[in-house]
C-alpha cells in the first residue's frame, strides 16, 4: 500500500451541514495534514477501488484517518477493526458531533465546523502530529487486549538475579514548538499592517516558530490575507493579519 492514509468520511446529505461540507473537510483539513504528514490521502468511497478490495485496503493501509462527526456508523467500524489488529488509527471529529463512548483512551483530534481559515490552519497541524504519533506507537502493544491478556504469549519463568539492574525512569517530554533565538543577523524589524498587506509571492519573510521562508501564494479571503509559504520544515499557511511571529528579510 505504500505510505497510504485511508480516510473514511461521513457520507453527504446529511441535513444538518451544508452541502459539500464535508468536501470541503477533506480538502482544507485532511489532505493538507496527511501531505504535511507524508502520507497520500485515500478515500475508502473512491470510485477506483473496487468493493471486494475495501477491507483488503482497510487492513493494508499504513493508517486510518476515521471522522466520527454525525456519529458516523462506517468510520466506527473501521476504527474497531484497525483496533483489534492493533493498526495506526486516527479519529477526528466536529466540536458540535457528540462521541458515543468515552475518549478518554483515544487519539482524538477535535474540529471547528465552520472551517475558518485560522482553525483550518491549527486542525492540520494538530491532524498531522496525531497521524506520525500514531505510526511511531504502532509497535506498541495494544493496552485494551493486553490489560486481558489476549494474545500474549505465556509468559516466560521468573529468575531472579542478586543484584537487579535498574532501570533509569524515563521522563515523559513534552515538544512544544520553540521561538527561534538567537536570531539571525539578516532579522529585521517586525512588519506593519500596512506591510503585511502588500506581501506577495516570491518574496521572503522569516517566522519565529518556522525560520525563513519564501512566499508561495498570497490569497484574500474575506479581510484577511492567507500566504502558502515553503519554510525549511514544510509549507504552512499564514494568516498575515493574524500573526505576530513574522519579520522582515534585511
Amino acid at each position: 500500500m505504500g505510505n497510504k492514509c485511508l480516510i473514511v468520511m461521513p457520507s453527504g446529505g446529511l441535513s444538518a451541514y451544508p452541502s459539500g461540507h464535508f468536501k470541503r473537510v477533506y480538502d482544507y483539513i485532511v489532505v493538507p495534514a496527511c501531505t504535511l504528514a507524508g502520507y497520500w490521502p485515500t478515500r475508502l468511497d473512491d470510485p477506483g477501488e473496487k468493493p471486494t478490495d475495501i477491507l483488503k485496503i482497510v487492513i493494508e493501509c499504513e493508517v486510518a484517518i476515521c471522522d466520527l462527526s454525525a456519529t458516523n456508523s462506517e468510520a466506527l467500524y473501521i476504527m474497531a477493526v484497525r483496533h483489534a489488529l492493533n493498526l495506526p488509527v486516527v479519529l477526528i471529529k466536529d466540536l458540535k458531533s457528540a462521541l458515543p463512548f468515552h475518549a478518554d483512551e483515544w487519539s482524538l483530534v477535535e474540529y471547528d465546523e465552520s472551517l475558518r481559515i485560522d482553525t483550518v490552519q491549527q486542525a492540520n497541524e494538530a491532524l498531522s502530529e496525531a497521524v506520525k504519533k500514531s505510526i511511531e506507537k504502532k509497535e506498541e502493544k495494544n493496552e485494551r487486549l493486553t490489560r486481558f491478556g489476549i494474545g500474549l504469549p505465556p509468559p516466560e519463568p521468573v529468575t531472579f538475579a542478586s543484584t537487579p539492574a535498574i532501570e533509569p525512569v524515563k521522563e515523559e517530554v513534552v515538544h512544544h514548538l520553540p521561538v527561534i533565538s538567537p536570531l539571525p543577523p539578516y532579522v529585521g524589524d517586525p512588519f506593519s499592517e500596512e506591510q503585511l498587506s502588500k506581501i506577495k509571492a516570491g518574496d521572503e519573510l522569516f517566522h519565529l516558530h518556522h525560520g525563513k521562508g519564501k512566499v508561495n501564494t498570497v490569497k484574500k479571503m474575506g479581510k484577511d490575507h492567507v500566504a502558502n509559504v515553503q519554510f525549511d520544515s514544510g509549507t504552512k499557511l499564514i494568516v498575515l493579519e493574524a500573526t505576530d511571529f513574522l519579520r522582515k528579510i534585511k
